[in-house]
């Protein structure tokens, strides 16, 4: 049985995610400011990571803290569903099948609470 990770079309579906991804989260007003002093480089290469193996694919040698990398950011509930809807669209924008876009969404959402830490008041 394939992962989804595999089903969605592996390592180059994954780099066309990243980079699509962040040029929308990356022009979004409510976003950007959260990347002002961010290295755009290692962004993608850590999202790259991490959406690998939360879709089943490989682990990375380095594991990293969602946590850690998002604490002390301001991030609250309004920033992450705005961020999740742009997942979303641009899943269907590079071709994902919607069943495999809808168990990608829900693999994403249950890391919601690492990333959002303290921060979970809406703002």
């Amino acid at each position: 049985m394939q992962s989804l990770y595999e089903r969605i079309g592996g390592e180059s579906t994954i780099d066309k995610l990243v980079v699509t991804f962040y040029q929308h989260v990356l022009s979004d007003p409510k976003l950007q400011t959260f990347f002002e002093r961010t290295s755009i480089d290692k962004l993608y290469r850590m999202q790259k990571a991490f959406f690998t193996v939360a879709l089943g694919g490989p682990e990375p040698e380095m594991k990293m803290s969602l946590y850690e990398s998002h604490k002390g950011r301001g991030i609250n509930r309004v920033h992450l569903t705005r961020f999740t809807e742009h997942l979303v669209s641009t899943l269907g924008e590079i071709g994902v099948l919607e069943d495999d876009a809808k168990e990608v969404y829900q693999r994403i959402a249950t890391y919601s609470d690492e990333i959002l830490g303290d921060s979970t008041v809406d703002g």
